[in-house]
């Protein structure tokens, strides 16, 4: 590694670049928990009909997929990818402060759209920069990145108790207050010292290494597609009450926490494509089993397999990125590499509904062959000759 000037030396290091990495994930992952699952509750609250919820819940997919990718140029052709950060945070708190303020459907809609253009490239940007961070051993990514799955579970359970006592209108608001303060966080971020050659390099289009390994990551993590839309309902019909659904889904976000607390020397341990690979056998396995329609004891175990099936896929894919992607172009690769994620996942939840009304739990099965898919993509780009993205041998960077 270059040595870099005292002058651009990172002003964190440690445990206080980690604490600071962790808090605007802990910003970041707790307005998604409040959006995802209370977003639609607000815009019904607001008057709009099923119809308009479902324009405004299925923008965002479309809007991301052009955002994410011009985010990312900006964010690496402007070399400022902390400021960005920054700006997109504030601005989003705005524009949904404006969706909570607006009145009429069309209105709403065109905010909804605008706040998506904004918010929908800070997770590709952060994880961006908290990869870089990781690579220059400037925070331990496993363990901020932990914070941010503590807090969306969080954020469900506080909400949904919230809103037994208070109106759905709340929800814009506990939206904008936790984009804020990601934007006030991401200013305390240390900064990402490049080594000056760093800045003439660039990459043609990226390795195939890269392409298979991102291709094989999003065909792993669409394989919870069905799970995601359909489990919750699936283990109603059999009978389980709310609080044991709630068990199972907190089940596997624990076993995921456990997991990236120990991401740095796992990721140190395993090459990134192997770790792919893992979390494919791991989902074939896990929705293999669903499959069966096993007793609740079964699925219990099986929700420990989160770990791999999601925690290990997503650090073989950020550690994979940081490999080959050099740092003036980074945003844009991983920018590119969430697109491709959210088109696959788009299309594995579009496919799911269909499949579980014809199949119910056996449905699961086409999801276990999805994620063995991915999981032989990883094996192929393992037998590909490859090296470090800018040269040289190939090192864990997180």
């Amino acid at each position: 590694m270059n040595r870099v000037p005292a002058n651009r030396r990172p002003a964190a290091r440690g445990w206080a670049g980690t604490v600071a990495t962790a808090a605007t994930y802990v910003a970041l992952c707790a307005a998604i928990g409040v959006q995802m699952p209370f977003f639609p509750l607000f815009l019904t609250a607001r008057g709009l009909g099923p119809e308009a919820v479902g324009i405004a819940t299925a923008m965002p997919m479309a809007i991301r997929l052009v955002a994410m990718p011009l985010a990312g140029i900006l964010s690496d052709k402007s070399a400022a990818p902390r400021a960005v950060l920054v700006v997109l945070g504030v601005v989003s708190a705005l524009t949904f402060a404006l969706v909570g303020a607006v009145e009429g459907t069309a209105a709403i809609l065109f905010m909804v759209g605008l706040s998506a253009a904004v918010w929908s490239p800070v997770f590709a940007l952060l994880e961006s920069y908290a990869v870089q961070l990781a690579k220059a051993r400037t925070v331990d990514y496993g363990r901020s990145r932990l914070w941010g799955s503590a807090s969306f579970v969080a954020a469900n359970l506080g909400v949904g108790y919230l809103l037994d006592f208070t109106s759905p209108a709340v929800v814009i608001w506990l939206m904008v207050a936790p984009c804020f303060l990601f934007g006030l966080a991401s200013y305390f971020l240390p900064p990402i010292a490049h080594p000056d050659h760093e800045a003439r390099l660039t990459l043609a289009r990226p390795p195939r290494v890269l392409l298979l390994g991102v291709f094989a990551a999003a065909c792993v993590q669409a394989s919870h597609a069905l799970f995601y839309a359909f489990s919750s309902l699936q283990w109603s019909a059999r009978g389980l009450s709310p609080a044991v659904i709630g068990l199972l889904w907190s089940l596997g976000t624990t076993a995921e926490i456990v997991l990236f607390f120990v991401g740095t020397q796992l990721v140190r341990a395993i090459p990134a494509l192997r770790l792919i690979a893992l979390g494919g056998a791991a989902a074939a396995l896990r929705f293999g089993v669903f499959a069966l329609d096993p007793p609740v004891v079964s699925i219990a175990l099986l929700q420990t397999l989160h770990a791999f099936s999601f925690g290990a896929t997503h650090l073989g894919l950020m550690a994979l990125i940081a490999e080959h992607a050099p740092g003036r172009q980074a945003g844009r690769i991983q920018t590119f590499a969430a697109a491709v994620l959210g088109v696959v996942m788009a299309a594995a939840t579009v496919a799911a509904g269909p499949l579980y009304v014809w199949g119910g739990a056996a449905a699961y099965g086409w999801f276990a062959a999805l994620a063995a898919v991915g999981g032989a993509l990883a094996l192929v780009g393992r037998a590909q000759p490859h090296k470090g993205g800018m040269g040289g041998e190939i090192s864990a960077p997180l």
